[in-house]
């Protein structure tokens, strides 16, 4: 009995559910129908459903303009930073031609300058580099790309368009090291070139010389002109090395003390030139 009463409970809960469902779809046409259809019948049926879906289709308007204007900036922003990253190359690019441009008219003037020195002598020339640098105060040297296979011997003297730089100081067969003149060990024969006064330069390691033995009696203003002498075949007379900057005269000694600053700008050497000599110079 209890079987069978259980067996029609399901039953009825079955039909029960067949019908809602039947209704529910029944539902669902009638709405599809009023809102295909519009007929003046279902106008009321029409016009509450139109009411309660506006505004969710309101929403989902502004929700789908709202993805498509964030779709839209992505995709400028996007394409701003392709652009951006293109612009960018083009300035580095635009940068280092800038540069290499600046480099090959520095060049071209630096050796221009050369030339025209080179051009002013009747002296025997071999252009060369600086490849090395060493950074001793006592031996203040650099290393040019010239050495006796190009017929470098130690102690010819270098020099650029600017004046006096130094002499070789050794030799390999491909490379020379050269001795500056504004090292402590250095020492040239000069003249004060208006009064012809002769003294020895010496270098102080920095971006001076020191002139000494010339006496006090001698009259040397700055702004006075230093060139070689010529004397003990090293450097031909008359090259520039350098330019009085003070003149101190002490109580005590018969020497002025006299600071010379080079023509050459030491900081900035690049290109040199060696005086190839096979005797020595005269006065």
């Amino acid at each position: 009995m209890r079987a069978r009463g259980g067996s029609k409970r399901n039953n009825g809960f079955r039909a029960l559910r067949i019908v809602l469902f039947s209704g529910i779809l029944l539902t669902l046409a009638l709405i599809f129908l009023v809102s295909t259809l519009g007929t003046q019948r279902f106008g009321f049926v029409h016009k509450l459903i139109f009411e309660t879906t506006a505004p969710v289709q309101a929403v989902l308007a502004r929700v789908a303009g709202y993805v498509n204007v964030a779709r839209e900036e992505y995709l400028a922003l996007f394409s701003v930073r392709e652009e951006n990253r293109r612009l960018w190359k083009a300035l580095q690019e635009s940068r280092e031609a800038a540069n290499l441009n600046r480099e090959a008219l520095a060049t071209n003037a630096r050796l221009r300058k050369l030339l025209e020195f080179k051009e002013t002598t009747d002296l025997p020339m071999l252009a060369t580099r600086i490849v090395g640098k060493d950074p001793s105060l006592w031996f203040r040297t650099v290393v040019v790309d010239r050495g006796s296979s190009d017929g470098v011997v130690k102690g010819m003297p270098v020099v650029n368009g600017d004046g006096v730089v130094g002499q070789v100081f050794s030799v390999s067969p491909n490379y020379s090291k050269v001795l500056l003149a504004i090292a402590p060990s250095s020492a040239i024969d000069v003249l004060l070139q208006k009064s012809r006064v002769r003294g020895i330069l010496k270098g102080t390691g920095s971006l001076t010389y020191k002139l000494e033995y010339v006496l006090k009696t001698v009259d040397v203003q700055e702004g006075d002109h230093v060139v070689t002498a010529g004397y003990g075949g090293l450097f031909p007379t008359g090259m520039p090395v350098g330019v009085v900057s003070q003149v101190v005269r002490k109580r005590r000694g018969m020497f002025l003390d006299i600071e010379v600053t080079p023509t050459v700008d030491f900081l900035t050497l690049e290109d040199l030139l060696i005086i190839e000599r096979e005797m020595e110079f005269t006065r």
